[in-house]
C-alpha cells in the first residue's frame, strides 16, 4: 500500500475532510503526513494509526409507531401497518407485552433488518 490522500480517507470513512485534517495532525507523527491543504498525503505507517484514530459510529435502528391489525396464529407475531411502509410489516412481540398487544392498538416498533420488525418496549420513568 502507498501513500494516499487524506481526502480519499475522508470519503471513505464517510468523515468531513476539517474532522479527518484534525485527526492526522493531533495524532500521526510529521513523518506519516506531507502536503498541505487539500493536496496531503498519508503514508502507510500513517494510515494505520488513522484506521485507529477514526471514531466509529453508532448505527440506530429506525423506529415506527403503528396500528396492530390482526395477531398471527403464532403468538409471538403480529400484523402492524405501518403509514411510513405504504402497509403491513411482520412484528415479533416483546415477552411483556404479549398478553396486552391487542387488535386496532397503537404501537412502537423498531427495524431490525431489512424485514424484520420488533415492538418496543416502553420504559416506565
Amino acid at each position: 500500500m502507498a501513500k494516499r490522500r487524506l481526502s480519499e480517507l475522508a470519503k471513505e470513512y464517510e468523515i468531513p475532510f476539517d474532522e479527518a485534517m484534525n485527526i492526522a495532525f493531533n495524532h500521526l507523527t510529521e513523518e506519516s503526513i506531507s502536503g498541505k491543504g487539500k493536496n496531503t498525503w498519508i503514508d502507510e505507517v500513517g494510515q494505520e494509526l488513522f484506521d485507529d484514530n477514526v471514531p466509529i459510529k453508532d448505527v440506530q435502528p429506525k423506529e415506527y409507531r403503528g396500528r396492530v391489525r390482526n395477531l398471527c396464529p403464532h403468538p409471538l407475531y403480529a400484523m402492524v401497518h405501518v403509514k411510513e411502509k405504504n402497509g403491513c410489516v411482520k412484528m415479533r412481540i416483546a415477552p411483556k407485552l404479549r398478553a396486552w398487544t391487542k387488535r386496532f392498538t397503537m404501537v412502537r416498533l423498531k427495524q431490525i433488518d431489512d424485514d424484520t420488525y420488533e415492538q418496543i418496549v416502553p420504559k416506565l420513568r
